[in-house]
């Protein structure tokens, strides 16, 4: 987010005694510049408390390793303040200002084996994982699908960054994307949504 820039009070021009249109102007020109200042920084106030963040992947994200930690990742950003995905790490989605954020996800979960499938979830501040957060889901078998989908609430500071990760026992689970066919639009593997709360207390 840009840097707030407070606006001062402008010295105003003391009147004369005889109405002059010179003095007038220079009257209006200085209250005109700190009234468009007082716009500006009201402006970036209002945005500051509206930080938000769709984010999605197109691509579907496999297992390779049964039972190890995958991060959730994101090609796409569908609209986007103070909330970005790293350019280096695509599972991180990194806040420009400190407060509580609301981060809700759903995920199309999928596996190519026969038999049933557990996956868990849970998420990570800054590459630590938070404590109680994971959630455990099953796929009843090849042809269930399920989209697991909910949010979690955080206090973040500016700089941090937050990560949905998930892991399974089983080597054929995946988070599915589809392609479109009409008149169906294309299906995420995993859509995410930041939005700003409230702020940290302090």
């Amino acid at each position: 987010m840009a840097q707030l820039i407070p606006p001062r009070a402008p010295n105003l021009p003391l009147a004369p005694k005889e109405y002059d249109s010179g003095h007038q102007e220079k009257l209006t020109n200085a209250l005109r510049l700190y009234f468009r200042q007082l716009d500006s920084a009201l402006t970036q106030l209002l945005r500051g408390f509206n930080n938000y963040g769709t984010f999605y992947s197109t691509t579907t994200q496999t297992n390779p390793v049964t039972s190890a930690v995958n991060l959730v990742t994101y090609d796409t950003t569908a609209e986007a303040f103070g909330v970005s995905v790293d350019a280096i790490n695509p599972s991180r989605l990194e806040v420009t200002m400190a407060g509580v954020y609301n981060f809700q996800f759903s995920a199309q979960l999928d596996h190519t084996g026969g038999g049933k499938a557990a996956f868990y979830f849970w998420f990570r501040i800054n590459g630590t994982d938070v404590p109680d957060s994971a959630t455990k889901m099953v796929l009843a078998g090849a042809t269930d699908e399920v989209v697991a989908a909910w949010n979690y609430l955080v206090s973040l500071s500016a700089g941090d960054y937050f990560e949905l990760v998930w892991s399974s026992p089983d080597s054929g689970a995946r988070i599915l994307a589809e392609p479109a066919a009409a008149p169906i639009p294309a299906i995420p593997s995993v859509i995410m949504t930041a939005t700003y709360a409230y702020p940290a207390d302090n």
